[in-house]
């Protein structure tokens, strides 16, 4: 038989600070801690260093684990008058936060609706995802202003379920250079680090490349203009029901991105203010086959009668 002995952890004293008779408080060096014992001075009416408050502060993991845990000491003179004294004393939890991010799920295995689309780029070794808890696939968010170039860092995540629709203009001078301008628009309607493979499933993980859809796109070019300006981006997404009728799972089986661009010169598409307006949008569409009601064959009979069950009658 073995007992198992508990690791201790010691107190280390962060923080030591002096406080007169007329209350001015002094920080002091904690590593001289030795220096700070209570001293009666000669007089006999004051006592210095007199422990007036202490402030615990522990650290623990995500397991429970206690890691540190540091002490705040306040020290101050008391006259002989005012004994006894009242002490404070004060412990506060801290958890430490792990560095490593934690995958964030939207379902379990199907998607939950209004939970963000799991999505990711896919590597040699297999799918990297974002750490940012809202997704990586977003959406240009509508702003009041409704300006591409101060709304392009506001962006909304691609809720499973639910279809929306958002725009902004883009101000443009006479000359303007055309094909920045399609960087710019395009950068603003699908951001700045836009994923290739979407998960079919909530809790798809990345290490299984094979449970994660492709991002398909298409360019629709309505016109044959020299400089293509993108006026539109759909991205739209097909789902089904799997499993039992009982308990049907959300699964994605395929994403398509759609850009259309223009169909006129861009100095037709400018407005009289100068300005040009795109739309971006995101739809959910429901593929399941409608489920068939099926009967169990009937019973065959297969009886044999004596062979005069029906004497004298026959």
């Amino acid at each position: 038989a073995f007992c198992l002995i508990p690791e201790v952890i010691g107190v280390e004293v962060a923080a030591i600070t002096l406080q007169s008779l007329e209350g001015t408080q002094t920080p002091v060096d904690p590593a001289d801690l030795e220096s700070y014992i209570p001293v009666l001075l000669e007089s006999g009416d004051v006592c210095n260093n007199v422990v007036l408050q202490v402030k615990y502060t522990f650290r623990f993991s995500e397991a429970g684990e206690i890691l540190n845990a540091i002490a705040s000491v306040l020290l101050g003179a008391i006259k002989s008058i005012t004994v006894p004294i009242q002490q404070e004393f004060q412990i506060t939890f801290l958890q430490d936060i792990s560095s490593t991010p934690v995958l964030q799920f939207s379902g379990n295995p199907g998607y939950v609706v209004g939970r963000p689309l799991v999505a990711g780029t896919r590597t040699a070794d297999g799918i990297v995802q974002s750490a940012n808890p809202t997704g990586s696939l977003t959406i240009l968010q509508n702003s009041g202003d409704q300006d591409c170039l101060s709304g392009s860092s506001r962006r909304s995540p691609v809720l499973f379920g639910i279809d929306m629709v958002s725009g902004c203009t883009l101000k443009l001078s006479d000359g303007v250079n055309c094909s920045l301008v399609s960087e710019v628009i395009l950068w603003a309607l699908k951001g700045q680090s836009f994923p290739d493979h979407v998960a079919s499933f909530g809790n798809s993980l990345p290490q299984n490349p094979l449970d994660w859809v492709t991002i398909q796109n298409q360019t629709i070019a309505l016109g044959t203009q020299a400089c293509s300006i993108p006026l539109s981006y759909h991205l739209e997404v097909k789902w089904t029901k799997y499993g039992t009728l009982v308990n049907p799972q959300a699964q994605i089986v395929s994403v398509m991105e759609t850009i259309i661009t223009n169909t006129s010169s861009l100095a037709l598409l400018i407005s009289a203010d100068g300005l040009l307006s795109v739309t971006s949008s995101v739809s959910f569409v429901d593929v399941s086959a409608s489920a068939s009601s099926g009967f169990k064959a009937p019973p065959t009979i297969d009886a044999k009668l004596p062979f005069d069950f029906f004497f004298p009658f026959v």
